[in-house]
């Protein structure tokens, strides 16, 4: 009876680690081009277009920003997603290896850290080909996106 029950909490645990794996692969990689409804994506170039009255210049330049901060980006919630499977994976065993769990959140802060640098770094590049009018409105942009995203500033 024992060893039935233990069977069945086995394929359960396989089935979920098996349906995470997949789900958290889906989102990692349209979560990216999904935008939120009602927050206006910082990467809409149409968008921008509309805000900053972008010159033909400008929007080739952000455009190819734009695509070169993707496929980072994108790469980097990859990696994060699959950091993330493998805790899961390891947290599913019957005894988890607390070192590799601590491994594979030091692999996911990795990740989560790159991402902030190379956006950090992709806003400090989109800015650079800005009029300092335009810089600014884009920084009230950038900061209105930050601050929508904080829990504690939702009502």
């Amino acid at each position: 009876m024992i060893r039935k029950t233990l069977l069945v909490i086995g394929v359960a645990a396989l089935v979920a680690a098996a349906f995470s794996f997949f789900t958290v692969r889906w989102l990692a990689r349209h979560a990216a081009t999904t935008p939120v409804v009602g927050v206006p994506s910082l990467h809409d170039l149409d968008w921008l277009q509309r805000e900053l009255a972008l010159t033909a210049e400008q929007r080739a330049a952000l455009a190819t920003a734009s695509t070169r901060f993707s496929e980072t980006f994108n790469g980097l919630c990859i990696k994060h997603c699959d950091a993330r499977l493998e805790l899961g994976n390891e947290l599913a065993k019957p005894t988890p290896d607390a070192a590799r769990c601590r491994s594979w959140v030091d692999k996911m802060n990795l990740a989560q850290a790159a991402a902030e640098r190379a956006t950090l770094e992709h806003i400090l590049e989109v800015r650079a080909e800005l009029t300092d009018q335009q810089a600014r409105q884009y920084g009230r942009l950038v900061c209105d996106q930050v601050c929508s995203m904080n829990p504690s500033s939702v009502n």
